[in-house]
């Protein structure tokens, strides 16, 4: 292991997830060239992603061929986990909602918003109250507008 703590392909375990690509991983190249400077704690935790998502580098994948270069299905890593779109907010890559979920999550169930017009309208006016309250509906005034007539003319 060389003195950033990040194993060299030559003295990795490929049987760890969380070395298993943790030497490719490090200095990524980056704007110009320039390698990315990345803590190797970090690169473990990407490593052992890549392994759940059922990817394996050919040096591993050679070590369990046979003699004659076949691999059985059965012997190859299997995906552990998928990528879950958001399931609120904007559709977007950045929309935090989305995440890695186990291969075998169910897909959430999609959000319903109601038809206020199908509501009583006990439940429009409870739904209104509670955009009151978080300040996306300004509450009536308090009471009937009240103002007076200033007419200069009758002064006179």
């Amino acid at each position: 292991m060389s003195k950033s703590g990040i194993p060299s392909q030559g003295d990795h375990n490929p049987e760890d997830p969380e070395e298993h690509f943790v030497w490719a991983l490090r200095s990524m190249p980056m704007f110009a060239g320039v390698g990315a400077v990345t803590h190797p704690g970090i690169l473990r935790g990407w490593s052992k992603h890549l392994w759940e998502c059922g990817f394996a580098h050919r040096d591993y994948l050679s070590g369990l061929a046979d003699a004659d270069g076949t691999i059985p299905v059965s012997r190859l890593p299997e995906q552990a986990i998928r990528f879950q779109p958001a399931f609120r907010g904007p559709q977007h890559g950045y929309n935090n909602a989305a995440t890695w979920v186990a291969t075998d999550t169910p897909e959430p169930q999609p959000v319903r918003i109601p038809n206020i017009r199908e509501l009583t309208i006990q439940e429009q006016h409870a739904l209104l109250y509670q955009f009151q309250e978080l300040g996306m509906v300004p509450a009536d005034p308090a009471g009937p507008a009240t103002g007076e007539l200033h007419d200069e003319r009758a002064q006179t």
